[in-house]
């Protein structure tokens, strides 16, 4: 059996934690240079959707800041991004509408391209999305959450690289391509050393436990450590750059568990969605006990949780006392 004291010593930690990831570090940070690469290459960038005439697509959304200090760092080599071996704009060849030179692979293809097919030579392209797909399936930290959801592709998700706070004449300028370097990399500069981190929603541990009793039959119903899993997940995405990142807000955390819903610090219960029996209407839904048993086992498969075992029902739920 775990220690309690350790285990309110391991959840304290996490608060702390959670505390200087979501409030702390609230406000924003003034602008500051960013120490040069390795490669020579820009520390920072933003990636303008290049149009030749400086018009930008009707409702676009901010063009996107690449952090390339930090990527050069959490890559083996160049050709990580640059497949072609030749370390040039991703632009020059993945244009708007798709040119020869790209194969006819759109710039916005390129860059969010997900399941993309083995080449022969072992040299298969990345976009950005698939190297972040692939690097959370693979961390064993992150394994438990998104082998079981998809991240929600929403604004708020577009927005964690689409973030470069430019004026229109800047715009019309990068979207001409005639935006010189240096403009370039003072922009990137201030958009990535310039943050303003979302403040602590109270409350977030809460509840401490949840008592699971829809669907005590044979067992007794379960008492579910809430606090203890939250903090065990903040935890293990601590100092993580990728996962600070898209985890913009404490509810992102809750989004693991509480999936296809809007994000709250109070959201539905799992019977909100999920019926003791099959819906006939939503054939592909499963029922709550399924729901159930597939996230927590899904969760804890993917991380490696050697306790409690898939066959173990009573670390859970205890057993009922024999009848007399």
């Amino acid at each position: 059996m775990r220690n309690g004291k350790a285990l309110l010593t391991q959840t304290l930690k996490a608060a702390a934690c959670t505390f200087c990831l979501f409030a702390l570090c609230a406000g924003p940070v003034a602008a500051a240079e960013l120490e040069e690469t390795d490669s020579g290459a820009p520390s920072a960038m933003v990636m303008f959707p290049v149009t030749g005439d400086g018009t930008a697509t009707k409702g676009s959304m901010k063009p996107a800041v690449f952090n390339h200090l930090i990527h050069e760092k959490a890559v083996s080599d160049c050709v990580t991004c640059h497949h072609t071996g030749d370390p040039q704009s991703c632009a020059d060849c993945h244009t708007l509408t798709g040119s020869p030179e790209g194969k006819g692979i759109t710039l916005e293809r390129a860059m969010h391209a997900t399941n993309i097919a083995p080449r022969a030579d072992g040299n298969t392209p990345k976009s950005c999305v698939s190297c972040h797909e692939e690097r959370y399936k693979a961390k064993q930290e992150c394994a438990g959450c998104h082998n079981i959801v998809v991240p929600a592709r929403d604004d708020k998700w577009c927005a964690v690289c689409h973030n470069a706070n430019v004026t229109p004449e800047q715009l019309a300028k990068g979207t001409a391509g005639s935006l010189t370097a240096e403009e370039n990399l003072e922009i990137a500069t201030k958009s990535v050393t310039t943050k303003v981190a979302p403040e602590k929603v109270p409350g977030y541990f809460e509840p401490t436990k949840v008592v699971i009793d829809t669907l005590a039959d044979e067992y007794q119903p379960c008492l579910f450590s809430h606090r203890r899993h939250v903090a065990s997940l903040v935890e293990r995405i601590k100092n993580d750059k990728l996962a600070e990142a898209f985890h913009y807000q404490p509810e992102v955390i809750c989004a693991t568990c509480h999936h296809r819903s809007p994000l709250s610090m109070t959201p539905p219960k799992c019977g909100s969605c999920h019926q003791t029996k099959i819906d006939p209407a939503n054939p592909g839904r499963p029922n709550l006990k399924a729901a159930y048993h597939l996230q927590c086992m899904g969760c804890h498969n993917g991380m490696g949780v050697q306790r409690p075992a898939n066959t173990d029902c009573t670390t859970c739920h205890k057993a009922k006392p024999a009848a007399e």
